[in-house]
């Protein structure tokens, strides 16, 4: 049995690759534990946000797609004790609005939520995921992001999840489109392969650290967290780190 499905993974993703090289503390408590922190409100907020703006492209009103961008905001956080709700929920309008307005020139998407599959060299499970938007007219895939500050540029971890898209085979080019609720800005990705090639790196930095043992806590004991990482920001997440790490 290989390190992966040894620990139960059968496939790994690039937020899951994300995650083990910036904080392999919090990688081991969540993905091998399973100890994990609900779901914050500003994760929501992108799945809504995304929901709405995808409508919106899709041929629907601003208003109903604010409409469907708050209908998928509240049932996803119907059970929410999350204190950013508020601020979120109120954010949703003008990111659909703007997100709209950034993506509309393109016309109407392909494809939406595309799945890609590949295999990296000597990576003995698969990399799994969804690209949101696919333009064949433009030969770009684009990932809509959301965030209450503009990005400048394209944040490497988004950098490495749209260059991935393009290793499962895409011929085309990535980009990513921010949006607040007040601006919005789309980047393309220069220099994929070299993205490529630090998540291949990362997965097989993962896939030995897995070999070492097949008991999570033995290697949960190789390992700390940084107790300032906001990763733990969340009460439930500190408990927990406090389980496992004594910290």
């Amino acid at each position: 049995m290989n390190p992966f499905e040894r620990h139960g993974i059968t496939h790994i993703s690039v937020s899951q690759l994300n995650l083990w090289a910036a904080a392999p503390g919090v990688y081991v408590m969540e993905r091998l534990l399973g100890l994990k922190a609900p779901v914050g409100a500003a994760a929501h907020r992108g799945t809504a946000v995304e929901a709405g703006v995808i409508a919106g492209l899709m041929g629907e009103a601003v208003s109903a797609a604010t409409d469907i961008a708050n209908a998928v905001f509240t049932e996803k956080t119907a059970l929410s004790s999350d204190p950013r709700l508020d601020k979120e929920k109120g954010s949703l309008a003008g990111m659909v609005e703007q997100g709209i307005r950034l993506l509309s020139p393109w016309g109407r998407p392909d494809r939406i939520q595309v799945r890609k599959e590949w295999r990296m060299d000597g990576i003995v499970v698969p990399v799994l995921g969804f690209s949101d938007l696919e333009y064949d007219a433009h030969g770009l895939i684009v990932d809509l992001k959301t965030a209450h500050a503009l990005a400048s540029q394209i944040r490497t971890s988004h950098a490495r999840q749209v260059a991935s898209y393009l290793g499962a085979g895409a011929n085309m080019g990535g980009g990513v489109a921010y949006v607040t609720a007040k601006k919005n800005a789309l980047y393309r990705l220069e220099n994929a392969a070299a993205h490529v090639a630090a998540l291949t790196r990362m997965a097989h930095s993962l896939q030995n650290f897995l070999a070492i043992s097949a008991d999570s806590h033995e290697l949960a004991s190789l390992v700390t967290v940084d107790t300032d990482s906001f990763y733990l920001s969340d009460p439930r997440a500190r408990q927990h780190a406090f389980d496992v790490f004594g910290v």
